[in-house]
């Protein structure tokens, strides 16, 4: 091992709530266990001591009981800051004793910590920076006390997408040839799913044969309200058999969102399932009329390339990176222009040719996608960082 180069992962976001970093960092590790990292050697930080709970279970979390009172997400909010500014130190301080000995630090998730290593650091989006008003007050902070830092500690960028690279590079002035892109791909869990499978999971939730599907926290950026309202100005009939269900976490700065979710819930039309597992999530992939998504800004967009890997058509904002990773095999819409988002759900009730054309299109697009690529790509900028 001594004429190996030893490059250390931070895997700290495995033992949270998974979320898109999260994900992105299970499948990266995974790729490289199963294939030839040649000179490198690849380490998890924590993975090198125990073993990360399972996608499943680390996706379960208090956030996921829905709308609930606004007092109660404040308080949990600040216990939550509280015990990440108390473990943050001896985390920080452990991490540069443990890890003195490796040649190359890759951190996945936005700022790295601070060491003396040579430091590749993953940028899926910059959003706390353009549009900090979408984010909680600890994020913000953190980003204003650590992210230029850990800027000038990269020698190396890994971006989620074209478009982040071009943000990287128009805003923060980085220099393009210090920044690679890797798409991620579809997990291997999440593929079409046969219809005896889906009515067998469906009788166990209490699901509907007919809706239409969101996934994703509730926050701001992901533009839930829109969707509601398109929602609700589809006929009644139609509203009442294809209700919109949404998948995710409860998210911050959802107030108002939170008195429309409970309206539509009281009438019927909507439904909140909070997290599931990823069988049941593959399942409702597999079925729904369509995956719905008007996100107003992404640095990737996974749902939408897991929702087309399980045969799901796609509506999606014709913003961000999206355009990038749907491509021709999705309708795109204008974000805020409500009266397309319905026209679109409509159409996909009344015109299942259309439908069928949309799912065939995306397996094709989300089979482009490779998380083996990927961990290709990103051993070639550990090469480039070390060179």
């Amino acid at each position: 091992m001594s004429d190996r180069y030893r490059v250390i992962l931070n895997d700290r976001v495995l033992y949270r709530p998974l979320t898109g970093v999260g994900h992105y960092t299970r499948q990266l590790l995974r790729a490289f266990r199963e294939m030839s990292t040649g000179e490198l050697d690849v380490q998890p930080f924590l993975g090198r001591y125990w073993a990360a709970p399972g996608p499943d279970a680390a996706s379960t979390s208090s956030d996921a009981r829905g709308p609930s009172s606004t007092r109660w997400r404040r308080e949990a909010e600040w216990m939550r800051g509280l015990a990440r500014r108390a473990c943050e130190p001896p985390y920080e301080m452990l991490f540069r004793w443990l890890t003195r000995r490796f040649q190359l630090y890759h951190e996945p998730n936005h700022i790295p910590i601070a060491t003396k290593l040579p430091t590749v650091t993953t940028i899926h989006d910059i959003s706390v920076l353009s549009h900090p008003e979408w984010h909680p007050d600890h994020r913000v902070r953190w980003y204003e006390r650590q992210f230029e830092r850990g800027r000038r500690q990269s020698v190396r960028f890994i971006a989620a997408s074209e478009f982040t690279r071009r943000e990287l590079v128009e805003r923060l002035q980085i220099p393009a040839d210090r920044i690679d892109v890797t798409h991620q791909a579809a997990r291997p869990e999440f593929y079409r799913r046969e219809m005896l499978t889906v009515h067998e999971t469906f009788r166990a939730i209490n699901m509907p044969e007919q809706f239409f599907l969101f996934v994703g926290t509730l926050e701001p950026r992901k533009n839930v309200s829109t969707l509601l309202e398109a929602h609700m100005r589809l006929p009644a009939p139609i509203r009442r058999a294809y209700p919109l269900v949404l998948v995710g976490a409860w998210g911050w700065k959802n107030e108002a969102l939170d008195s429309a979710l409970q309206a539509g819930q009281a009438a019927g039309d909507v439904r909140v399932l909070g997290y599931v597992g990823n069988e049941t999530l593959a399942c409702l992939y597999s079925a729904c009329t369509a995956l719905v998504w008007p996100s107003l800004y992404e640095g990737f967009g996974l749902p939408p390339l897991e929702a087309m890997a399980c045969g799901a058509p796609v509506v999606v904002s014709d913003v961000a990176s999206l355009p990038e990773v749907v491509g021709d095999a999705g309708v795109r819409l204008d974000p805020l222009h409500v009266e397309s988002w319905t026209e679109a759900m409509r159409r996909m009730v009344e015109d299942p040719a259309w439908r069928g054309q949309w799912s065939e299109k995306g397996l094709a697009r989300a089979a482009t996608f490779s998380w083996q690529r990927c961990a290709a790509q990103t051993l070639e900028t550990y090469r480039r960082a070390i060179g």
